[in-house]
């Protein structure tokens, strides 16, 4: 079975429902705003994650959210977002232009922007997908982008999107990965000719995802550095320092993204013996003690102290019907724990 992570919050009264939410995503929204008064935040959510992708599928009652620009800049994100509902829809500010948002097509957002989100009572599923992923470019794609269903190749992504959260259940977490990979090449077709600009492969942002695709796919092996990161992709370490400056440079980025898994890995992990070394040597760490130091100063947490948080409890069944308020929270705490992480991340 893969992993995933389940959270309801509709058994609970709507006090107790906002705080859940209110916990979860208090680095990425701001709810405090008069905007959001009254919004009604139960919700229940079911996701699944493939290395830097996150399939979502979610549900609500109607609400308002809002990120606005100083959260952006204290916390960028380079992600963008595909939706699809199933019902209901939102309209979204950005920048004082609004753009409604429903069944009727597929959406893609750049979740690195300030905005409003107001949803009626929904269901969707969502992708977040890293920018490297489609070669989205913020400079030249417009942020938001939908393909209706009454076009052929929107009932196609309509069809690719369905036929994978219909197989979940049932994949292995490498079938997932190989999922991954297919949606985000018809996705990134989608992008390339749903827009009236291209860039040439030869600038300066291909060169940046080709460098940031070439990472993640070898973030294991030890090897990888800066040498190795320009003879493969044929640039000069000075263009790959200037390509990944935003995020502190080329080693910086590297030990950013093993660190990122690290933490996932650690989270999902049993409780056993010599689990934080193999966690370790599995995200290219030469030594145990390297490995706890770093990641210790990135996340100011030990990585032993992790290690089970997101584990799968044999009893949590999405179907099981709890009353118990108490006991619901308690129920769903390591799939909060899991989707906090996640929004902080992807937002």
């Amino acid at each position: 079975m893969p992993r995933s992570y389940y959270v309801n919050t509709f058994n609970l009264p709507r006090d107790q429902a906002r705080e859940v939410w209110c916990e979860i995503t208090d680095e990425t929204y701001d709810l405090t705003s008069v905007v959001c008064a009254g919004s009604d935040y139960r919700f229940a959510s079911h996701m699944w994650f493939a290395q830097d992708i996150l399939f979502f599928r979610f549900q609500a009652k109607a609400n308002t959210i809002t990120r606005p620009s100083i959260l952006v800049e204290e916390r960028p994100t380079h992600f963008i977002k595909v939706k699809l509902y199933k019902y209901g829809g939102e309209t979204i500010d950005l920048d004082g232009e609004k753009f409604h948002l429903d069944s009727s097509a597929i959406h893609i957002l750049d979740q690195n922007r300030p905005k409003i989100e107001a949803h009626t009572e929904h269901e969707l599923v969502s992708i977040f997908l890293p920018y490297y992923a489609l070669g989205y470019d913020p400079s030249i794609h417009p942020p938001v982008l939908s393909f209706s269903l009454e076009t052929a190749f929107g009932r196609f992504l309509l069809a690719t999107v369905d036929a994978a959260f219909q197989e979940f259940e049932y994949m292995s977490q490498n079938e997932i990965v190989a999922v991954a990979e297919s949606i985000s090449g018809v996705l990134r077709s989608a992008l390339t000719n749903g827009t009236k600009e291209e860039k040439t492969s030869d600038t300066q942002y291909s060169q940046v995802n080709t460098v940031k695709g070439f990472i993640e796919k070898n973030l294991k092996h030890t090897w990888l550095d800066v040498d190795r990161i320009c003879q493969e992709c044929g640039i000069s370490r000075a263009t790959a320092f200037r390509h990944l400056n935003d995020f502190g440079g080329v080693n910086r980025y590297i030990l950013s993204r093993r660190l990122s898994n690290a933490y996932r890995d650690l989270s999902e992990a049993q409780p056993v013996r010599g689990v934080v070394k193999a966690v370790a040597l599995r995200w290219g760490f030469a030594s145990q003690a390297h490995f706890s130091r770093v990641f210790k100063e990135e996340f100011d947490v030990s990585p032993a102290s992790l290690v089970g948080r997101w584990a799968r409890n044999p009893r949590d069944k999405a179907t099981t019907n709890i009353t118990n308020e108490q006991e619901n929270i308690a129920r769903y705490s390591r799939g909060i724990a899991a989707l906090k992480w996640a929004f902080e991340r992807y937002r």
